[in-house]
Formats: structure tokens, C-alpha cells, sequence
């Protein structure tokens, strides 16, 4: 695990790796994306963004201080199964520090690679426009539409803002009891109160795919579909989550930084930021 030397750090954190609570780990992961590549700029492009932002968080009434420790971007090949090794090696030793690993990727098959350094009875809550269950996708296992099915074969897992499966997938999910909620389902507080009933007391993992949201406030995907959720409706849905569960780690995935136009990153570094401050300010009270 290679500790940053100061340089290049979400919202241009000054602490040190030891009195640090969250560790953010850069996941520069883009082997297998099938339509647009570029995810593996995202990490450095969404800390870059992190500075622009505040430290006080006004949405939660929470200032992050001294809470955050940035490593070094991880140095992945372009062999899927070793890049799953290393991150799991990663994230295990981030564990291992008793700290919170917030990776920033990268395609999302990087959270399956996560997934591997946790108990199995940590349940992944995974914000994500594709179903992510596909049994294989261009003639590989290991893939990031398969993500979500890879992490289930260990952990419970749970989808919010799907809009993009096909059939077998469809009855895949049904068939496992997944709670799976689509885009046209997500503003129903019915919905949100049996997520929350679901989770409560639970150790928590939260995965978002940037492509979840509507292309208009996060057009920097590698695969982006119509009709996403809006952030309101994450924040909504991550207060329910965090409110009676226990956090372990996150990830925010599949951001491609679009040149000028970083409202992709700005977005990525947000959701970072509330769901720290969510979970702190939980703390403190």
C-alpha cells in the first residue's frame, strides 16, 4: 500500500495516514469497459474537483476535517484477474489499519474486487442504471456487467436506480430475492422505508455507478443511459441508509472526465463528501 506524500489529496486533506478515519484509494480500472473508455482518468479528475468544493457540508450541517487520508493511485495492467488481486490486497490492508476505504474508480468491477476483503455478512448497496447481472459479457467471467452478480455470489446485495437489464437477468434477480429498485420506483417512500428496514442494524457497503444518475447531471460515464435518478434522490435514499447502519466502506465508479466539463466529477467528489459527513455527523450526535 503506497501512502501519498501529501500530494494530490481529496479536498486537499492535511492529516496524517494514522490519525486519519477514511482512506481514499485512486482505482485507475479500464479493462474491460465495452463501450466508452476513460473511466481509468476519473480517480485523479474527482480529487482534482474535490478541491473546488467546501469543506462545510450545508446539506448536512457537517464540516470534514480531518477525516480523510489520500494513497497513491494503484498501478493496474491491463489483466483483469491480477488487477483483481490487487485491489483486494489494497482494500484488505486499508481494513487491516482499521480505516474506511473509499475507492474512486474505474470501471465498477473494481467493487467485486473489494468485496473480496470483507466478510460475507457485509451487505453492498449498489446505485447502479444496469442491473450488472450478466453470467459473462464478451467472453469473460470477470467484467463489469457482471459486477453486481460476482459480489452476490459472497455478499447480500441490494439495487437501486436500475434501468437497463434484459430478461435473463430479469428473472436471475426474482429468482435470488434480490431487492432490486428501479428508476421508476426510487421516489416512493414505501420503497425507501423497506430498504431501510432491511439494512437496519446491518454492516454496510455503498457502491454508486455514476451512470445511475441522469446523463444531464452526470453525462462522464463510460456507459450512460436516459432517465437516471436525481441527486436528490440519492441523498434521500444514503440518509435512510446511513441512518441505521453501519458504514464500511464505499465507492464512487465509472466517472470519464469529459475535458472542460467536469460536472461528472464534481458530482462524484459530492457524494463522497455527503455520505462522510452523513455518517460523522451520526457519530457526533
Amino acid at each position: 500500500m503506497l501512502l501519498n506524500e501529501g500530494k494530490d489529496s481529496f479536498l486537499e486533506e492535511e492529516v496524517s495516514f494514522e490519525n486519519a478515519k477514511y482512506a481514499v484509494i485512486p482505482v485507475p480500472l479500464d479493462v474491460t469497459t465495452s463501450y466508452l473508455k476513460g473511466t481509468k482518468f476519473g480517480p485523479r479528475s474527482i480529487i482534482e474537483a474535490s478541491r473546488s468544493l467546501e469543506n462545510y457540508d450545508s446539506e448536512v450541517d457537517y464540516e470534514l476535517k480531518n477525516k480523510i487520508f489520500t494513497l497513491n493511485e494503484l498501478n493496474l495492467n491491463g489483466d483483469i484477474r491480477n488487477a483483481m488481486e490487487i485491489i483486494r490486497l489494497s482494500i484488505s490492508d486499508i481494513l487491516s489499519a482499521g480505516k474506511i476505504p473509499i475507492m474512486l474508480g474505474g470501471e465498477h468491477t473494481a467493487t467485486y474486487a473489494a468485496s473480496l476483503s470483507f466478510d460475507d455478512n457485509v451487505e453492498f448497496v449498489i446505485f447502479d442504471a444496469h442491473a450488472d447481472f450478466k453470467h459473462d459479457f464478451l467472453g469473460l467471467e470477470i467484467n463489469h456487467a457482471s459486477n453486481s452478480r460476482l459480489v452476490n455470489l459472497r455478499n447480500k446485495v441490494h439495487l437501486i436506480g436500475i434501468r437497463s437489464f434484459n430478461l435473463e437477468e430479469k428473472e436471475d434477480i426474482k429468482k435470488k430475492s434480490i431487492l432490486a429498485i428501479r428508476r421508476e420506483d426510487t421516489e416512493k417512500p414505501e420503497i425507501g422505508e423497506k430498504l431501510l428496514n432491511s439494512l437496519k442494524g446491518k454492516k454496510v457497503y455503498i457502491s454508486v455507478d455514476m451512470d445511475v444518475f441522469d446523463p444531464g447531471i452526470a453525462p462522464g460515464v463510460g456507459t450512460p443511459q436516459p432517465n437516471g435518478i436525481s441527486y436528490r434522490d440519492f441523498l434521500n435514499f444514503a440518509r435512510k441508509i446511513i441512518s441505521g447502519s453501519d458504514l464500511v466502506g464505499m465507492d464512487v465508479m465509472e466517472t470519464r472526465p469529459l475535458g472542460d466539463n467536469n460536472i461528472t466529477e464534481i458530482l462524484a467528489s459530492k457524494i463522497i463528501i455527503d455520505v462522510i459527513s452523513l455518517n460523522e455527523s451520526k457519530t457526533d450526535r
